[in-house]
């Protein structure tokens, strides 16, 4: 098989070095998805006029059901069940085809999760963004404040997501100043979260801020914490601007 524009774009998305901001390879690689042929599962037999249906699947990992599309026909075909048949069509088709879905990108290699505003936003031409985690962090290697700068911005944006979600227990925003050989001062934003909401999470909150750009004096950092853990103290040295 010849490869494509878009096998090259994975490719390239695929081998960005860690530590490395991969933004501009994914951004690539989900424009590049609208003209590229994709592929993915229905059934054999044949649906009622006008309509179309497509094969899901729940995710072990966080228990979303997410429907599969590939960048080739090969990995369409590993492995095909009985009763299972393949479409080809445009990404952009697909996506328009099955808006208010979640689907998931060659689950077996790349599994990249692409949540329905994300699936808007990129047939709208916009910019996905890309957040990093923060790792964890040594409270005794940090000095924690409440935030120097405005965040009244960020603060609107994220609690109009937050409150659309539903799964946002609490957030909070620290400022932070790492000390030792690489010192680093940033906004870090503690969300208060189940485990199999944090990647919906994680990419909702990048789109939101890179969609609304509020103004944000310092880079922002994300963590998660899991509901029934104890918060660290940290959040307790910032604002709590989410739940109660």
């Amino acid at each position: 098989m010849t490869p494509t524009k878009l096998d090259d774009l994975l490719a390239t998305a695929r081998s960005t070095p860690a530590g490395m901001d991969p933004s501009k390879a994914q951004e690539a690689v989900f424009q590049a998805l609208l003209d590229a042929t994709v592929y993915a599962h229905v059934p054999s037999k044949r649906p009622p006029e006008g309509r179309m249906r497509f094969f899901q699947f729940i995710r072990p990992d966080n228990g979303q059901t997410v429907l599969p599309f590939f960048s080739d026909r090969t990995q369409a075909e590993q492995p095909l069940r009985d009763g299972v048949s393949i479409v080809a069509m445009s990404g952009r088709r697909l996506f328009e085809l099955t808006r208010g879905a979640t689907l998931i990108l060659n689950p077996n290699i790349d599994a990249v999760a692409l949540y329905p505003p994300e699936i808007t936003a990129i047939l709208e031409g916009r910019e996905l963004g890309y957040f990093a985690q923060q790792e964890p962090i040594d409270n005794e290697a940090l000095l924690a404040r409440l935030p120097s700068v405005s965040t009244s911005e960020v603060d609107e944006v994220l609690r109009e997501l937050f409150d659309r979600e539903g799964t946002v227990r609490a957030a909070y925003l620290v400022e932070v100043n790492t000390q030792g050989n690489k010192p680093e001062e940033f906004i870090l934003l503690g969300v208060v979260a189940g485990s199999a909401a944090k990647e919906r999470l994680l990419q909702l909150v990048t789109l939101a801020l890179k969609t609304k750009s509020p103004r944000m004096d310092l880079p922002l950092s994300i963590a998660f914490f899991a509901p029934d853990e104890v918060l660290p103290d940290i959040c307790h040295r910032g604002i709590q601007f989410y739940g109660t």
